[in-house]
């Protein structure tokens, strides 16, 4: 069940990432809209799925809002300071630290994993593959300075990917409504941190400009992305191998790319090696079929 909805985020991912690429909107004003417009969007169907959860699940998901504005931020700065291609290459790196930290958290996985050495050292081989894979196939690769910067913002992102199952824990067996309600006010938090710190460089006519508004639209793709992201990594033994296989979007953007040049409507993007991507379909499927 992880694997249908790991690849229905990767299909949502690569479809975000197609839009983004045509957004003009400021990174502060896009990060307002997109708090407020998941969290908006979630409000009706918090209302309708009313439940209340435990203090811990609304604990993580206020420290899961926190998190992702203050490392939604540093990824900016790192964007401006080294270039997205090589932040992009780095990035991988959170599906190792992520499986890596979730064995510290839960003791007993890494002991089923001992359990049947040759399956952990496929998954582990794999997993190793998916990261290589997905930093190789663009044609830069990252430095040391960009390493060192984004190294806590890569284990902010694996802290992110565990509290993501973690909080289903305090879910009482109401799947949907805890995700709904974790989409709801991590966007409401997100949204309005965003207000405050972005506000000198922000006007109310900006943020309800209705042509901003349009433009912002495409963001509602991201709450369905955290809806299918939560119910694999709730399924999934290890978030490590949902996070891995949302990195087939690059697939995906391949396949749109090629259809939509058919039609004449081309979409740009970097140049990637087909060995590495090969390989990174290859991996994906040996994890899909040990791990499952």
């Amino acid at each position: 069940m992880w694997i249908l909805f790991a690849l229905l985020t990767s299909l949502i991912y690569s479809i975000y990432y197609m839009f983004n690429q045509r957004c003009t909107l400021p990174s502060s004003l896009f990060m307002v809209y997109r708090g407020y417009y998941l969290g908006l969007l979630a409000l009706p169907f918090v209302l309708i799925y009313a439940h209340t959860f435990s203090w811990q699940f609304y604990f993580i998901i206020l420290l899961q809002g926190l998190i992702v504005s203050y490392s939604d931020l540093k990824y900016f700065q790192a964007f401006h300071k080294f270039g997205a291609e090589n932040v992009a290459s780095v990035t991988p790196l959170v599906v190792m630290i992520t499986f890596l930290i979730w064995l510290i958290f839960k003791p007993a996985v890494f002991s089923l994993y001992c359990q049947t050495p040759y399956r952990f050292l496929l998954i582990f081989t794999s997993i190793c593959l998916i990261v290589l894979a997905a930093s190789k196939y663009r044609a830069q690769s990252f430095g040391k300075e960009c390493l060192k910067f984004m190294l806590p913002l890569l284990i902010l992102s694996a802290l992110i990917n565990i509290s993501n199952k973690i909080i289903m824990y305090y879910a009482d067996g109401f799947l949907l409504s805890a995700t709904i309600h974790r989409v709801c006010f991590t966007g409401m938090i997100i949204g309005t941190v965003n207000l405050i710190v972005g506000k000198k460089h922000l006007t109310v006519k900006q943020i309800l400009d209705p042509e901003n508004l349009k433009k912002g639209l495409f963001i509602l793709l991201a709450a369905l992305s955290m809806i299918t992201i939560n119910f694999s990594m709730y399924y999934a033994t290890n978030p490590a191998y949902t996070s891995a296989l949302i990195y087939l979007s690059v697939v995906w953007i391949m396949l749109f790319n090629k259809t939509l040049s058919y039609f004449g409507y081309p979409v740009k993007y970097q140049s990637l090696s087909k060995k590495w991507v090969f390989i990174l379909l290859i991996a994906t499927t040996i994890l899909s079929v040990v791990a499952n």
